[in-house]
């Protein structure tokens, strides 16, 4: 196999569930920087070669439409090269919205080296787990993200609001069933899901788990919930903010740390408001790095018009204990369930960052012990002590070139996503209509669709 020793049990493992599938296609998938998976459908017997495939690197740098614009990472001198992808069997699943099909994530490698890609932020997330590896750590968390369901021809699927209801939920069931027991035929477990407060907007909660399994289950959940609504002739998207006067769609991000399978956070070794030593270290490195991780949390234009107050979206650097105005919230007491609750990223981020980013403010918070904050006790968006969060892309982009971030994305990453990123905001000046009060078409084209 390329790049890689060639674990033989797993592609046994692996074949023997192609066969007694009747698996024909395996779609191996590469995430690009926006969150949007890539990749190819490969012939099941091509795929057992076990030679992975080449992918053009310019994914990692091209836009949401895929326009290719010249980067340090890759330009016209360069040819645009290829990459390998690399099959990465522990994340393997039979397909539970189709038949005879099967998908798994890749790791990208630098072809000639079989180094990983720079740019791949799987393997970002990777490293960071193998530091609380380390430590004797492993990392549990879950990602609950809101989407919205559109008719066919993207019209809201529903106009009013009516949050948890029961009798919304039962009217949405045709589609829901279906997309609930693909998940769950996919060996991703469902714990939940509920009509949420904008116009077909709904919550689908995962299980908690391990960090990497739950990661590509998130990957794969969105792909899914995708996939399968469309069949009902029901258009759905992640975008961060749809409608200007209506909820946006969050991605909240619930994280422990646990030794020999028991919850580290759960023991009371302290007196401090947290209780927990470790807990409370964690938690002052996600606060610490809240406003240089806005970027990777929130990527796109129209995810900044989320950031207003009494919005469920954090405006401020703040943490609190069940709280849902604040950036942190921590749930205490609930011994074996006692969490970290990162509530700043968008739905349409990319999970591999986000994850990535804050087990990097984790640990960091666990190597430095920075002081803890005051935690919010009431309305913090009246009250001025709380540090505020860049309400547009420029003032994240300003906040994003840091020692932090470049040692948990590494400086090839930093330096091409700022150009990434200042590119979507000159492109959005230059073509979307400034005057509109709402969200422009620009947006909704360059988003909705895909993201």
């Amino acid at each position: 196999m390329h790049a890689q020793v060639m674990d033989r049990a797993e592609w046994d493992r692996v074949a023997a569930l192609c066969r007694d599938h009747d698996i024909h296609t395996v779609e191996c998938v590469v995430l690009d920087t926006w969150g949007i998976p890539r990749g190819k459908r490969i012939p099941t017997r091509q795929f057992l070669r076990a030679a992975g495939y080449a992918i053009a690197n310019v994914i990692y740098t091209w836009d949401p439409t895929c326009f290719i614009f010249a980067t340090p990472w890759v330009n016209e001198a360069d040819g645009f090269p290829d990459m390998h992808a690399v099959p990465d069997l522990a994340s393997f699943r039979i397909a539970g919205w189709t038949t005879g099909v099967a998908i798994v994530m890749c790791d990208t490698v630098n072809v000639s080296t079989g180094e990983p890609i720079e740019m791949d932020a799987r393997n970002m997330l990777k490293r960071q787990l193998a530091r609380f590896a380390a430590m004797g750590f492993e990392v549990n968390a879950a990602t609950e993200l809101e989407c919205h369901f559109f008719k066919e021809d993207w019209s809201p699927l529903y106009d009013d609001i009516n949050c948890y209801s029961i009798a919304r939920g039962a009217e949405m069931e045709s589609f829901m069933l279906d997309i609930r027991e693909a998940l769950r035929k996919t060996g991703i477990e469902v714990e939940a899901c509920n009509v949420e407060y904008g116009p077909g907007q709904t919550e689908i909660n995962l299980r908690y788990g391990p960090l990497m399994e739950m990661a590509d289950a998130t990957v794969y959940f969105k792909y899914i919930v995708r996939t399968v609504a469309k069949r009902h002739g029901i258009n759905t998207t992640f975008m961060e903010k749809p409608f200007l006067l209506e909820a946006g769609n969050g991605m909240h991000v619930h994280q422990s740390l646990t030794r020999d399978g028991e919850n580290v956070f759960a023991e009371r070794d302290e007196e401090s408001v947290i209780g927990n030593s470790l807990m409370r270290k964690y938690l002052t490195g996600l606060l610490a790095h809240n406003k240089e991780l806005q970027l990777v949390m929130t990527p796109t234009i129209s995810g900044y018009k989320r950031v207003q107050d009494y919005s469920f979206s954090p405006t401020q650097v703040t943490w609190g204990l069940d709280h849902r105005l604040v950036g942190v919230r921590s749930i205490i007491g609930a011994g074996a369930g006692n969490r970290l609750e990162s509530r700043w990223a968008a739905a349409d981020a990319n999970p591999y960052l986000v994850l990535a980013g804050v087990l990097g403010a984790g640990m960091d918070g666990i190597e430095h012990d920075y002081p803890l904050m005051e935690q919010v006790i009431g309305d913090p968006h009246v009250d001025e002590r709380w540090e505020r969060l860049p309400v547009d892309i420029e003032g994240a982009i300003a906040n994003f070139d840091s020692a932090f971030t470049r040692d948990v994305y590494g400086d090839i990453f930093v330096d091409n996503f700022i150009i990434m990123q200042t590119r979507e905001a000159e492109e959005f000046r230059q073509h979307a209509d400034q005057s509109s009060p709402d969200i422009t078409d620009w947006e909704i084209k360059r988003y909705r669709g895909v993201i």
